[in-house]
Formats: structure tokens, C-alpha cells, sequence
């Protein structure tokens, strides 16, 4: 039997507080030469206080004019625009940009608008971003350039990119989030897609894009990277099915990296962004006489999902129709200890496939338990 598994999840806060404690002055009876001393230790700590103040005053300076240095501008978003263009043709996606009076409508949330409701996360860590429009900004990410398909995507595989400048540095965010996740924030991650990174950073420097339109319309994205597991799935689990053919009835399922192995059988996870127009072309009807890439017959689709504390959706990689897979990870009690359990559902009524435990001696003890509220 094949499985597929995967999910996927700070910011600190320093606070510096100073305090002053309030010395009595000297009293009218003190002697002359102590009055003195207090004189000089005054004059002293007003010249020390002063020099003090001029070097925090150059600092702040220093600081202002070096995060205030516009690195964007109307000239370099028409060429990203430009860009853009040449870049839907060759990846068969029709991107439009977006800015403050022409919101997104991404699976109902609207950017530029929703940074403000400083919800976003790069690689599962808190982050803010907002609009700039020269660059700068205070926020941890200045977002010059927005950019998605979902205005023409036919199903729930919409795209949304996210140029910013990040400590003066170009970067690039994409995003196929689809539905809310438990941590109520959307997650972004840097494209795969290099000519994308390439050529924002070239337009940042002050040159130009090298234009897509000389590309086939089966060109993969540049990069293939593979959807990659979060941490808390990595590992080996061990499940219980009386039904198979396996020793003690017990299914292995492997997770590394962007694979799944279920009992020496490997599925690989790949995002929506790595495949080609043809591919795409495929699921929306628009591809004849398509012939599938036997490279790609272990491939899976992965994506977020957030389904009865499910956080990841798995799909054949051709599959066009039909229900697919949903995994997640809960902490549950096994023999009076808690301890994390993955739980693979069907999409097709959320109907329990398997629960996967840490230890083999887990699996026996539950067997085929079912848990409340489950199907």
C-alpha cells in the first residue's frame, strides 16, 4: 500500500529599560571645598552627558540616511512589469500586479492591504511586510512588487508572488496557500524559481531583465527543489493495518527531505509552481494528446490544507479528478503518555486511511484505534 505524508509552521521581542535613581544634592551646611568637588563632578558629568548625546545623535543619523536610501522606482516597476509579462507567456499563467487601489483577491485576502494585519510567515517564522514604494520601510520585508494568477486560475492552484527588499537585498516570496492554517497566518517561502530571482535582482541593480518570451511553454520553473517536510513529520513512523500484508501488520512510512517511502515504496513532493503550461494544461483542459513524463510517475502534488487539524494535501502528480490525500500531526495519549501521532485521511469525507505512531510497540498497543470525532 503507498502513503504520502507531509506538514508543514517567532518573532522575539527585546525590551531594553533604563532607570535613574535620584541622588540628594548636597545641603546648605556642607563645606565650601565639598561644594567645590560637586561643581566639578557636575561640570564633569555635563561634559561626559554631552558627548554622549552627540555620539547616539551621529549614530541615529547614520542609520536614518542608510535605511531611507530609495532603492525602487517607477522606472524599475515598469521593467518588473514588463518582465512579468514575458514571464506569463512562457510559463503559460496570466500574472497580474497589484498595489494600494488595485487589491488581490488571493483566496479571498487582499494585498496590499492585509500586511496590515501583520499575518505572514517566511519559512514558519513570524514576519511583517508592507507596501513601499521606493524600498524602504521599517518593516521586516518592503514589498515593491505583487503579482499573482488568481484572477485566472481554474482551480485552487493560484499563484501569489511577493517582490520585497529585505536588508537591502532583493528577495522573492511565493505562496499557493489556499485555506487558513492554525496559526492563522499565511506562509510564504523564496521561489525555486531562479530567472524570477535573477532578473529582480538584475532590475534592482539598475539593469535590465532578460525577457522570458524565447522560451518553450513546457519549460519546467529553473529550479527543482521539491516540496520540503517540516520538521515535526521528518522521522519514521509506524502504523497498524490488519488488513495488510506486512510484518505484524505493521506499515513503515519514511519522511526526508521531500520524500515518503511507505514500506520501500517512495512518493516525491513537488508544489504546484514546478510544473509546466503543458501540465497545467492538462487540469484545465486546454492540453491534447498530453503524454506524462515517466520521471515524474512517483510524483505528488502537495500543498497546505487546514481539514479537521490536517495541514497538508497530497494528490497524484496527473491525478485530474477524484479524492486525494490529507496528513497532520496531533499530540495523543498512547498507554497513558502523550506523544505525537500522524493521522492520513481522504479528502472524500475525511475518512481515516491510517494512524502512524513513533515506536512499533505504539502501533500494536493502538492497533486500529479510533479516536473521537473521527470517521
Amino acid at each position: 500500500m503507498k502513503k504520502q505524508g507531509v506538514l508543514f509552521g517567532a518573532a522575539a521581542l527585546l525590551l531594553l529599560t533604563g532607570c535613574s535613581q535620584k541622588v540628594e544634592g548636597p545641603k546648605s551646611t556642607a563645606k565650601s571645598s565639598s561644594t567645590s568637588q560637586q561643581v566639578k563632578t557636575s561640570k564633569k558629568a555635563k561634559k561626559t552627558t554631552t558627548s554622549s548625546a552627540k555620539k547616539v545623535s551621529r549614530k541615529q543619523v547614520t542609520q536614518t540616511s542608510s535605511s531611507d536610501k530609495a532603492v525602487w522606482s517607477s522606472a524599475k516597476s515598469q521593467a518588473l512589469k514588463s518582465y512579468m509579462a514575458s514571464f506569463s507567456q512562457a510559463m503559460n499563467q496570466q500574472y497580474a500586479d497589484y498595489q494600494p487601489g488595485n487589491e488581490t483577491n488571493f483566496f479571498g485576502l487582499n494585498y496590499p492591504s492585509y500586511f496590515k494585519e501583520d499575518k505572514l510567515a517566511v519559512d514558519d517564522q513570524h514576519v511583517t511586510a508592507d507596501w513601499s514604494a521606493d524600498g524602504t520601510g521599517s518593516s521586516d520585508y518592503n514589498v515593491v512588487g505583487i503579482y499573482s494568477d488568481s484572477a485566472a486560475a481554474h482551480d485552487m492552484s493560484a499563484h501569489l508572488y511577493l517582490f520585497t527588499i529585505h536588508d537591502g537585498q532583493p528577495v522573492v516570496f511565493i505562496t499557493e496557500q489556499n485555506q487558513g492554517m492554525p496559526d492563522g497566518l499565511v506562509h510564504f517561502k523564496e521561489t525555486a524559481n531562479t530567472d524570477l530571482k535573477q532578473n529582480f535582482a538584475q532590475i534592482i541593480g539598475g539593469g535590465s531583465a532578460t525577457m522570458a518570451s524565447d522560451k518553450t511553454n513546457n519549460q519546467q520553473p529553473a529550479t527543482k527543489t521539491g516540496y520540503q517536510v517540516p520538521s515535526d513529520l521528518v522521522g519514521t513512523w509506524y502504523g497498524y493495518k490488519e488488513a495488510n500484508d506486512q510484518p505484524e501488520h505493521i506499515d513503515t512510512l519514511q519522511i526526508e527531505g521531500n520524500k515518503m517511502t511507505t514500506n520501500g515504496s517512495t512518493v516525491e513532493l513537488h508544489g504546484a509552481d514546478e510544473r509546466n503550461a503543458a501540465e497545467k494544461g492538462l487540469l484545465d483542459g486546454t492540453t491534447t494528446n498530453f503524454t506524462p513524463d515517466p520521471a515524474k510517475q512517483n510524483w505528488g502534488l502537495a500543498g497546505s490544507a487546514n481539514v479537521a487539524g490536517q495541514t497538508l494535501s497530497v494528490r497524484g502528480w496527473y491525478q485530474t479528478n477524484g479524492a486525494g490525500m490529507l496528513y497532520g500531526v496531533q499530540n495523543r495519549a498512547v498507554n497513558g503518555q502523550q506523544m505525537p501521532v500522524l493521522t492520513n485521511l481522504e479528502t472524500a469525507g475525511q475518512t481515516v486511511v491510517e494512524h502512524y505512531y513513533p515506536t512499533k510497540a505504539a502501533a500494536l498497543a493502538m492497533k486500529e484505534t479510533k479516536y473521537e470525532g473521527e470517521h
